[in-house]
């Protein structure tokens, strides 16, 4: 609980100290220019909008696969990665890119080198694994840019709420007997 209380009290002032800064993850800054540059080059492969919010969110979760890859002998190299690129290009499931892969979005798409080698593991390979996920995920430190939202207790995001906007949840937990008044 302090930990997720630290992470979210550094999220809402460390990116603001680095101007430009839409995340930072375990000491590494990753600028708006990072995200512009990554968002840019999902579209030209997918033919797709992605949000900013969701990219910044799924940095973080991305990193901690690679750490856990790089802590395991597990290999998700770049070269690794542009061939899943090329793979699904291949399959007609994306265009190709018109460059190299942004470092933003190569890591991303490392994510998905690392689990299909996950998904061939038996489960006493993974086991420990899990385990050390679990801690690299209680120790990542994460500095959201407060214009994307604060992390959660669970390590997901949640999006800001600004000025005169109302958090629709609280209806609803009112309407479930989950709000004030319930019981009443």
């Amino acid at each position: 609980m302090v930990a997720v209380a630290s992470i979210s009290i550094l999220g809402l002032g460390a990116c603001s100290a680095h101007p430009g800064t839409a995340v930072s993850v375990n000491g590494v800054n990753y600028s708006e220019a990072d995200v512009s540059d990554a968002l840019s080059q999902y579209a030209e492969l997918t033919g797709q909008p992605m949000g900013r919010a969701t990219l910044v969110a799924m940095l973080p979760d991305a990193l901690k696969f690679t750490q856990l890859a790089n802590e395991n002998q597990i290999s998700a190299t770049d070269e690794q990665v542009n061939e899943f690129v090329a793979s699904l290009v291949d399959q007609g499931r994306i265009h190709a890119p018109s460059g190299d892969l942004s470092p933003v979005l190569t890591e991303i798409l490392r994510y998905s080198v690392i689990k299909a080698q996950l998904d061939q593991m038996g489960q006493d390979a993974l086991a420990p694994l899990a385990e050390d996920y679990k801690e690299i995920a209680a120790t990542q430190q994460v500095d959201i840019n407060p214009r994307y939202g604060t992390i959660k207790e669970d390590g997901s995001l949640k999006s800001p709420i600004f000025g005169d906007v109302v958090d629709a949840s609280v209806f609803t937990a009112d309407q479930t007997g989950g709000g004030a008044g319930a019981g009443e």
